[in-house]
């Protein structure tokens, strides 16, 4: 299915030629890609330039044949509407002289977490007995190793940035590159070494870093292992009625990203950008060609009637710090872009996007010259139905509950080169459950299972990866579970596969790590996530590191990094910087 029709407006000129004239016809495009305001601009200049020093009648006429076409065009502009496009000019920052600035850790006056409401509150029941889903057959998942921090040499799960000041939920997502950690949340950004050591003078706001007063949420970031080059997305929250939709994209200039970044302050128009359009839950991926991105618009700051945009953003453009320009096109719900996997990232035949739609399936977007002109946007929508989250998530001992999420992807899916793995929420027998999977967009099918603790336990809010090794490609899963009979609260669990073998139900116990405590005060509005990951280490085969949100016993929320497959041979005592 085609999103990006083709209409012309056709002229026919007559057969005495004139300068940049020829017998015959003439296209004016009428859709996104050919007929722009700076198209139509310079036509209108070429029309008048026409005349040029020997005018005469018949110049004349051409001129005039000219201007009607371009006039036609405009009209059909009109009424097609406004091109969904976006805009940015770079500046550049150093991260270690930010950190030193008095006013690095400062948050903006206007700083809040948006919640979007988009969902209506689903009850909570006590849980009680178990889901259907764990009887057999079911795979118990293959052990990780996540080493004690008393182990010499080895890495270990540190804690990342925790709550203090800043709101909830945290959005803890973090990516691993040239031996560092990049952790962005909710809207501050810090580096690690990957033992935890904070690196660049320490942590910063993501206001200082990119010069701006903007409130800002929902980061994140990813590392480029083709181009050494770290990219963050973040957006603009609670937007004034007539400001301009806008959010913010990054890029080291170098591997290291305590050295110097490229900032934009990218700002949108088109009819689905109207005035105070707040662009909630960018999601950010990549392929070998360009950044790839989509939002959730909620005009007036109601995502009740939301629009859905993906788009790509050259990666030439934005890693030597160009103007960028780019056109965004329409989906129909929330969207995650796919990102490549490899060490170094494969090539893909285009750029992939992936929904998950409960009640329906997958639909997957294929965006091809990603970020360049004349791209196009086509669809597949896959059947294989599925329920959201029927409740929310119970914790032991209280009543306060916590939300899944609606059932979309929210976190990085990954593309293998014959698979897009992902991972999402979904309603397994009553119960609040992981439902993971891989989509063939050769043959427009999809394969899933599910994923949980145990028979009783309440999983969500999961991330996935993938990595090749000598031994083979490594499927690994990321999430979250509270279990209620058992009187465990919050807790990371991790599991791993081997990517050639068919998909299995995982029910057992994973591997788990930093059990917490539970939160309370917030009744049924609670708040977790929105969304974690898993970021494979591209200098170290099997070895990845996952990021994940828990609750400290006093109810404050903290995040995880964790170490997670094969990263004994990391060397854990870089100097600091």
């Amino acid at each position: 299915m085609a999103l990006a029709p083709s209409r012309f407006v056709r002229l026919f000129v007559s057969s005495s030629s004139g300068p940049g004239f020829s017998s015959g016809t003439l296209f004016f495009g009428a859709n996104e890609h050919q007929t722009t305001q700076k198209g139509i601009s310079n036509r209108i200049a070429w029309c008048i330039l026409t005349a040029g020093p020997d005018f005469s009648l018949e110049v004349a006429m051409r001129q005039r044949e000219c201007l009607i076409a371009l006039l036609i065009a405009v009209l059909m502009v009109g009424c097609r509407g406004t091109k969904n496009a976006g805009t940015g000019a770079a500046g550049r920052v150093n991260f270690a002289e930010a950190a030193k600035s008095p006013d690095a850790k400062t948050l903006p006056p206007n700083h809040q977490v948006f919640d979007p409401g988009t969902q209506p509150d689903v009850p909570s029941v006590p849980t009680t007995g178990t889901r259907r889903q764990a009887a057999p057959p079911a795979a118990n998942p293959q052990p990780l190793r996540i080493r004690p921090c008393n182990v010499a040499l080895f890495p270990c799960p540190f804690d990342g940035v925790a709550q203090g000041t800043f709101g909830s939920p945290p959005d803890p997502n973090s990516a691993v590159g040239a031996g560092d950690i990049v952790e962005v949340v909710n809207d501050q950004i810090q580096v690690t070494s990957r033992t935890g050591a904070v690196l660049c003078g320490g942590s910063i706001t993501l206001q200082r870093l990119l010069r701006t007063t903007d409130s800002l949420t929902d980061p994140r970031v990813q590392f480029d292992n083709v181009n050494q080059r770290f990219s963050l997305s973040v957006t603009v929250g609670s937007p004034g009625a007539s400001d301009t939709p806008a959010m913010h994209v990054a890029a080291t200039e170098t591997s290291d990203p305590c050295g110097s970044w490229f900032i934009y302050r990218l700002t949108f128009h088109g009819d689905v950008y109207p005035a105070g359009e707040f662009l909630d839950f960018p999601m950010l991926g990549q392929d070998q060609n360009a950044l790839l991105i989509s939002l959730r618009g909620c005009p007036k700051n109601n995502c009740s009637n939301a629009n859905f945009t993906v788009f790509g953003i050259p990666k030439s453009t934005i890693y030597s710090g160009q103007h960028v320009e780019f056109d965004a096109f329409q989906v129909d719900s929330l969207t995650a872009p796919v990102t490549n996997a490899g060490q170094p990232l494969i090539s893909s035949p285009a750029s992939f996007f992936l929904a998950a739609v409960p009640g329906t399936g997958y639909k997957l977007y294929r965006l091809t010259n990603s970020g360049g002109s004349g791209a196009s946007l086509s669809k597949t929508t896959i059947s294989d139905a599925f329920s959201k989250p029927s409740r929310r998530v119970n914790q032991p001992g209280v009543s306060d509950t916590i939300d899944p999420s609606d059932g979309n992807i929210t976190s990085f899916p990954y593309f293998d080169g014959a698979f897009i793995w992902f991972a999402h929420d979904a309603d397994d027998d009553g119960f609040p459950t992981v439902r993971y999977g891989r989509v063939d967009p050769g043959k427009n099918t999809v394969e899933t299972a599910f994923a949980f603790h145990s028979g009783s336990s309440d999983d969500f809010n999961p991330s996935i990866a993938v990595g090749f090794t000598p031994n083979g490609e490594k499927v690994f899963l990321n999430w979250v579970f509270t279990d209620t009979p058992a009187g465990t609260a919050t807790t990371n669990v991790f599991a791993e596969g081997d990517a050639h073998l068919p998909l299995v139900q995982i029910a057992g116990p994973g591997t788990a790590d930093a059990t917490g405590g539970v939160v309370t005060g917030c009744g049924t509005k609670c708040r977790f996530g929105d969304y974690s990951s898993v970021s494979v280490d591209p200098g170290v085969a099997g070895c990845a590191f996952a990021t994940q949100q828990y609750f400290a016993t006093n109810g404050t929320w903290k995040t995880r990094i964790t170490p997670i497959g094969q990263c004994e041979s990391i060397v854990t005592n870089a100097p600091a910087r």
